[in-house]
């Protein structure tokens, strides 16, 4: 019978969970459909995805006449006309084609981090929201408590079995938890106003108690793997290396001659003249030094890129332990809370005379503060476990 008991008790907790996880991604996917940021960042995208397509056509063709009158009339008049197109030596195209492709992706990326960053406050901010809200049933417990304590003795006193005192204490207790939860609801008040203006201005509802299921983590050295995998800010420097490796490419074939080709008439003295139009230009001064600039930017890139590596390593290590500290701080503190005196047990030590009013003040206080630190610790543990896994955001 307990056996099943058990069961039925951890099958209600798993549905819980999990119609606590169905919410949060119900608000995370509202968020990113509404922000206006996100929604501003893909106007970039297409913005910057067209700007980069510009410049990667051939120029312009020209065309030229010229007409002359000849002096004395008897020398006849000269026209010549020219139509010629201008061009790069070709693989100059191929490279301006990488660089706009790799600039591109360098705003995807960018816009990808601002996308995983909204979601992550949305997410920290809900987080916060089901502490808050485990708290405020919690004080409406207390309140409960602190009332029915605060008649008893109201009662008590009236038929002379209290004293005054035993009153005022019972109604600083009543007190302290009203101004507890006031101040609460304040605070859900203003994280909801939070998640509105993430949520582009729609009012949100969030009334969850439960926190979704706890990640599981593998070992740190494949977490880390997977997480440095799907970082959008290494993505976004490793296409900016590249870009700059697709630029100094391009730099280099600029060094190279420029072409002109195009047809040729000239009329001279009655007589016609049709040919070929060509032409070349020798790069000798436009674009000296640009190559070791492109140079020392690729050591500069590279640069970045590894001190990324290292920031993130040390980030992530430092959430992977927090999470591990405190996600068995919390498994012990709570072990340890189930094991002492519930406030139901001093109600009983209370009525049989076994400690006094004060002394019960006291105990339920300190018991008060003991959940209390608790759910400080699970919120902390989940906010850590958050932005650990931000990265499947």
């Amino acid at each position: 019978m307990k056996l099943k008991y058990n069961l039925l008790c951890a099958l209600l907790i798993f549905m819980v969970s999990m119609q606590a996880q169905s919410t949060l991604d119900q608000l995370l996917a509202s968020v990113q459909a509404n922000n206006k940021t996100i929604q501003a960042e893909q106007r970039r995208i297409e913005a910057g995805t067209a700007f980069f397509q510009t410049g990667l056509s051939l120029p312009d063709p020209s065309v030229t006449l010229d007409w002359m009158r000849g002096f004395p009339s008897s020398a006849g008049n000269q026209t010549d006309f020219t139509a010629a197109q201008a061009f790069d030596f070709p693989s100059a195209y191929k490279y301006r084609r990488e660089v706009a492709e790799l600039k591109t992706a360098q705003i995807t990326f960018e816009s990808e981090q601002v996308r995983k960053d909204i979601l992550l406050d949305a997410k920290l901010t809900a987080l916060h929201l089901v502490y808050l809200n485990r708290r405020k049933t919690e004080l409406e417990r207390r309140q409960e408590r602190a009332q029915r304590f605060l008649d008893d003795y109201q009662k008590k006193l009236e038929q002379q079995d209290a004293t005054i005192l035993e009153v005022n204490k019972a109604r600083l207790l009543l007190v302290n938890v009203q101004t507890e939860r006031q101040l609460l609801e304040t605070e859900i008040a203003a994280n909801l106003q939070t998640l509105t203006g993430l949520n582009g201005g729609v009012p949100v509802v969030f009334t969850d108690t439960i926190y979704p299921p706890a990640p599981k983590l593998p070992d740190f050295e494949t977490l880390e793997n997977t997480i440095e995998q799907t970082d959008p800010i290494l993505k976004y420097l490793e296409a900016q290396r590249n870009a700059g490796e697709a630029e100094a490419k391009l730099t280099k074939a600029m060094l190279l001659p420029k072409f002109e080709a195009g047809y040729r008439y000239q009329g001279l003295l009655g007589q016609d003249f049709h040919g070929v139009h060509a032409g070349v230009s020798v790069p000798l001064w436009e674009n000296k030094k640009r190559l070791n600039y492109a140079a020392v930017q690729l050591l500069e890139y590279d640069a970045r890129i590894e001190e990324h590596r290292t920031e993130h390593f040390n980030e992530i290590k430092r959430l992977y332990e927090q999470y591990q500290a405190l996600r068995e701080s919390y498994e012990a503190f709570q072990a340890n809370l189930q094991a002492v005196s519930s406030t139901a047990l001093l109600d009983k030590a209370l009525q049989a005379g076994q400690i006094t009013v004060l002394e019960y003040f006291l105990e339920t206080t300190l018991y008060y503060e003991s959940v209390d630190r608790r759910m400080e610790l699970e919120a902390a543990w989940r906010k850590a476990g958050a932005e650990l896994m931000r990265y499947m955001l």
